[in-house]
């Protein structure tokens, strides 16, 4: 290594001056240009990167928030709830009206006080309105939500599970 430098320092020293102050200039150039594109560059992208995560997560944590207070227990709105009709029934009733929009893959009631119903791509927000319309007409709440995200944008699909209160 001490005689490459030898040999680097000898052909500077051979060059004129003005060859020796472009070769330095050049130099520093290709040196803030490395520290630029390996270190600068890359913590800059990351930091880019975490902030705009943070922002969906943030965004994600407002939206389940907003959902977990549609699906409280006793959040009917001083409604009077329709206690008559079966729990399958209320659930089956609602689930093909409009407001989830498409009916469920699949419902399987576990006895009288409860109802199992998985979804498939339905929008989100649908669903948030099909939960918040069985509370209200019917006393029926989640008590266990397993939703993922599908390959649509803004679709989920779960397993719910749907208890009378």
């Amino acid at each position: 290594m001490k005689e490459q430098f030898a040999r680097l320092q000898a052909a500077l020293l051979q060059l004129n001056p003005r060859e020796r102050i472009a070769v330095g200039t050049a130099a520093v150039v290709v040196t803030l240009t490395l520290v630029f594109l390996l270190v600068w560059d890359p913590l800059a992208r990351a930091h880019r990167d975490r902030a705009e995560a943070l922002d969906r997560a943030r965004a994600q944590a407002q939206q389940i928030e907003r959902a977990a207070a549609l699906v409280k227990p006793g959040s009917s709105g001083g409604r009077t709830a329709n206690l008559s009709t079966s729990l399958l029934t209320a659930v089956d009733t609602t689930s093909r009206s409009p407001v989830l929009g498409k009916a469920p893959s699949r419902v399987q009631p576990e006895g009288d006080r409860e109802v199992k119903v998985w979804i498939e791509d339905v929008p989100f927000a649908n669903v948030l309105r099909w939960l918040d319309q069985l509370q209200t007409q019917y006393a029926i709440s989640a008590s266990s939500v397993e939703i993922e995200r599908s390959d649509v944008s803004g679709q989920v699909s779960g397993r719910l599970t749907l208890v009378r209160q």
